[in-house]
């Protein structure tokens, strides 16, 4: 018996008890099936405006335009927020952005932490159009090594590295793959799933593993240094239409069709705005979106969509200076408006 034209009760609110306002409508959806019974996999398409989009506490991804759709990683299983795995965002088209900081935080917290990585303890730096990598490899002792490069593209959209000059305990050498040898340059091959591969005298990034979920996939066709960033440029060629969303906001994370799924409420043909509480761009955290959630407050629009007002993560990071006594106190909880 197949399970088409099974009907379920998709709860449709505003708010529930972590959405701090009331329950505002109930209604009912048919979720589409395969013939075996299995839910559709169709994506969630999305599309982002001047996001910080936060992938730990210190790796920040900043997301200056983007167009794409989140595709499922398990088709069982919706586009769900709460588990970064059950998704991926392929990109059409978008500029990202990333701090020397946040890499030198993503090289060692995710990119090179295996068990036997033979890098450890990065630096990424920039110094004009050149990225400088520092750290320590382990080849029988620690030696500390520096690598200076130009950075452009692979024919496959992936971004290069090209070790101009490398240096082992300040002594210059040949090359990369006289610093690492064979066996190194094999072990980190070994693990590319993190992102990183070795070509000769180039360090090959792989944007679609480079990151902890949600990955992103996407062709680079572009790579440059700008204001102290590393700017990536992607077009997939694919050019998706434009969306609208139904709140004008400069800076917005908008999703549209699909089924998305977050906390406890879950959207078939999902049309949901995110926005933020103050001016400028929107820092936005997946992984603690309850508490920008929580803090902040939503609103139905006529076709049934929600706009998720939530306060920008920047409200939740600790500050060295105090607070002024000038300054308002933090967004609470509300109801919708």
């Amino acid at each position: 018996m197949t399970l088409i034209g099974e009907v379920r009760v998709i709860v449709w609110a505003i708010t529930l008890p972590w959405f701090c306002g009331p329950l505002l409508q109930v209604s009912w959806a048919q979720e589409q099936r395969e013939p075996d019974g299995r839910a559709h996999t169709g994506a969630v398409e999305i599309q982002m405006r001047k996001v910080n989009f936060r992938l730990a506490r210190d790796i920040v991804l900043e997301v200056r335009s983007l167009r794409g759709q989140l595709e499922r990683t398990n088709p069982e299983v919706p586009v769900t927020f709460d588990d970064g795995a059950s998704f991926f965002v392929q990109i059409d088209t978008a500029e990202v952005a990333i701090t020397t900081a946040s890499l030198t935080a993503l090289m060692n917290s995710y990119v090179l932490a295996y068990d036997g990585a033979p890098i450890k303890k990065v630096t990424v730096s920039i110094d004009g159009d050149r990225l400088i990598q520092k750290g320590t490899i382990h080849k029988g002792v620690d030696l500390p090594f520096e690598i200076e490069g130009s950075l452009s593209t692979t024919a496959d959209g992936n971004i290069r590295v090209h070790a101009d000059k490398v240096k082992a305990a300040h002594v210059p050498v040949k090359g990369l793959l006289h610093l690492l040898g064979e066996d190194l340059s094999k072990l980190v091959n070994q693990n590319s799933a993190r992102g990183m591969s070795i070509v000769g005298d180039d360090i090959i990034l792989i944007p679609k593993t480079l990151t902890p979920p949600p990955h992103l996939e996407g062709r680079v066709t572009r790579v440059s240094i700008a204001n102290g960033k590393i700017v990536q440029f992607f077009d997939s060629g694919r050019h998706a239409v434009a969306l609208i969303p139904p709140f004008p906001s400069s800076a917005y994370i908008y999703h549209r069709s699909g089924i998305l799924r977050f906390g406890k409420l879950t959207m078939d043909d999902a049309d949901l705005e995110i926005v933020g509480d103050r001016p400028g761009v929107f820092e936005f955290f997946q992984h603690e979106y309850l508490k920008q959630l929580v803090a902040g407050y939503s609103k139905t629009t006529p076709a049934n969509g929600l706009v998720a007002h939530m306060a920008d993560y920047s409200r939740f990071r600790p500050h060295t200076a105090p607070p002024s006594r000038d300054r308002k106190p933090a967004m609470t909880g509300q109801g919708s408006h």
